[in-house]
């Protein structure tokens, strides 16, 4: 949707935004960012923050299936996570353009701390029911909903002339992340149980506070006006609809985080009910996709190049949607539980390497196809495209509860494959490559 990515990553855009850039920029951009410290702190809070994201998915998604037992409810957690993209991310656009930026990220990361100071005093006593979990997922989607418009803005005004470069090694570490978390999950949660998960997460949280606090940032992007967060919520709304490149690039957002990523919330009952894996187990199955994401990212590092790069987004898309499918047909065909346990390892490290294409590319199309003075509000539209993924969780959650994980799969695979088409049929006279082209070098 994002939505939506930590180690080495120069980034997945060979590309260059910078105008002259100097030589030095062009031959180690990765430790030109790192060696700022305002840089490397934002950088720093994006990837601590998305082991924390991943790891509590997993962790309530193997707990929620394990105290409900149902597939709807389990696909629910994620749709908490995601609803706040939708109700409140252009609005959040709109304030990190008007109010200080450092405030807003500070001040939601403390509220998040908080939240985990809660949540651990409720599993540490015996009180952490789903109806808490789903209220810690919808308050933890608000704080993700932050991130796109105010913290990866922030990046790409601190990375100066390189900010491809910037965005691209952010896209990777949250492709990493996807590995981490899991791991870091499934371990966590048989280990020392939710409290341990909601320990450690706060923990965490007031690092990347500290960070922050630590870090000198920008102010705000625009000089403060009166009020008027529907008018400029509806001018990016209106910005995008007028323009056929952020049009087609956001549509394909949407179609990944309908059909595509929601996939992600079944891992947690295949890896249980299919394989009868342990917590520990599910968790490695489900960073095999972060593990390919990783790789992914490190190709898409040394091939990808400004001509190419809507090339790569559409073809992750495709490959992903298509690698879901083929994970269904592998649980209609199971060999039995090591031999599924194995297979599906590939096959979603396979989806992981799609997925970091994906996710590279949409960020950072997003970011130069749009206008200085309109990218906090288009990357605010960019979250509301992102946050369509709760439509996608609940469509799979209520297939699988309905006709089985398996079928569910391998429907979601086609409705996506299908609306690909479609936009294909819609946008065949637009250029893509030469209308990205003129942008990034105008």
């Amino acid at each position: 949707m994002n939505h939506p990515t930590l180690t080495s990553f120069k980034l997945f855009i060979g590309a260059i935004v910078a105008v002259n850039p100097t030589r030095a920029d062009e031959d180690r951009p990765v430790r030109t960012l790192l060696s700022d410290k305002n840089f490397l702190c934002i950088w720093l809070v994006g990837g601590v923050t998305g082991v924390i994201r991943w790891f509590q998915l997993l962790a309530f998604g193997v707990y929620s299936f394990e105290i409900t037992g149902s597939p709807l409810l389990v696909s629910a957690i994620p749709i908490l996570w995601m609803l706040p993209l939708i109700l409140f991310g252009p609005f959040i656009g709109v304030f990190a353009d008007q109010i200080s930026r450092k405030l807003l990220l500070s001040g939601s990361i403390f509220l998040i701390t908080a939240l985990q100071i809660v949540m651990s005093l409720a599993a540490f006593s015996g009180d952490l029911s789903y109806f808490l979990l789903a209220l810690a997922s919808f308050v933890s989607g608000i704080f993700w909903a932050t991130d796109m418009p105010i913290r990866r803005r922030l990046l790409g005004d601190l990375a100066g002339q390189n900010v491809s470069k910037a965005m691209g090694l952010d896209s990777a570490t949250g492709n990493a992340t996807r590995m981490l978390g899991p791991l870091l999950g499934g371990g966590m949660l048989q280990i020392v149980g939710m409290f341990g998960i909601f320990w450690l997460s706060g923990v965490l949280y007031a690092v990347c506070l500290i960070l922050v606090l630590l870090a000198t940032l920008p102010g705000r992007a625009i000089e403060p006006a009166a009020p008027s967060f529907f008018r400029d919520f509806s001018s990016g709304i209106q910005f995008v609809m007028r323009d056929k490149v952020l049009k087609r690039i956001l549509i394909i957002t949407i179609i990944f985080n309908i059909w595509g990523f929601p996939f992600t919330s079944m891992i947690p009952i295949i890896g249980r009910e299919e394989l009868g894996l342990s917590p520990f187990f599910v968790g490695i199955l489900s960073s095999m996709e972060g593990f390919g994401a990783l790789i992914g990212a490190l190709f898409i590092t040394r091939f990808a190049d400004k001509d190419n790069f809507f090339q790569i987004y559409l073809g992750g898309t495709i490959v992903y949607l298509s690698g879901v499918g083929y994970l269904s047909i592998l649980t209609f065909v199971a060999g039995g539980p090591i031999h599924s346990f194995y297979a599906s390892t590939v096959a979603l490290t396979i989806i992981g390497i799609a997925g970091a294409c994906f996710a590279a590319m949409q960020g950072t199309l997003t970011y130069l196809a749009a206008p200085p003075q309109y990218r906090s509000r288009v990357l605010g539209v960019l979250t509301l495209c992102i946050g369509t993924g709760p439509i996608g969780f609940f469509n799979v959650g209520w297939m699988a509860e309905s006709f089985g994980v398996a079928n569910a799969l391998i429907i979601i695979c086609f409705e996506g494959l299908l609306a690909l088409l479609l936009l294909w049929v819609w946008g065949q006279t637009i250029n893509m490559r030469k209308e990205l082209e003129d942008r990034i070098s105008g």
